[in-house]
């Protein structure tokens, strides 16, 4: 499943890109929420503004020790929650790492009114979590004292 992450890098990046350059001036309305173009420095719902390097490194550090657990302690873990949720977080937190490494910053393009501002980076990593949540709710007692290293 490991093949995913370039792909999911790759949309995240492209819908950047194509976000820098038609929405940059003009917000596109859309059903119940709106395309525009926001340079985010901080994190989600715009926390620690100004700190994109510090939250690079931070990110960086916590994407290499996810990408470390996955590759040598989930093996024994057949459960496509536990792959693909870890496989969403690391890909999202990496399209928003090449962004403060590329331009200082985070490109967010979706607006949802009274909720927040984010991009397809931020919404793998939000499905990541929700899947991981749903497999250690589901999984039994023998699999979480795998997960956790005994």
């Amino acid at each position: 499943m490991s093949f995913l992450i370039p792909l999911i890098i790759l949309l995240d990046q492209i819908t950047k890109i194509l976000g820098e350059k038609y929405l940059v001036n003009n917000s596109i309305d859309i059903w119940f929420f709106k395309l525009t173009y926001t340079e985010n420095t901080g994190m989600a719902f715009g926390l620690f503004q100004n700190n994109s390097f510090l939250l690079g490194i931070i990110s960086s550090i916590i994407v290499s020790v996810l990408f470390f657990v996955r590759e040598f302690y989930t093996k024994k873990i057949r459960s496509m929650y536990l792959d693909v949720g870890m496989i969403f977080i690391i890909s999202g937190a990496m399209g928003n790492i090449f962004d403060r490494l590329r331009i200082g910053y985070v490109v967010d393009i979706f607006y949802i009114p009274y909720f927040s501002i984010f991009n397809v980076a931020d919404s793998f990593v939000t499905v990541g979590g929700i899947l991981l949540a749903i497999y250690f709710l589901r999984s039994n007692k023998y699999e979480r004292r795998i997960y956790r290293f005994k």
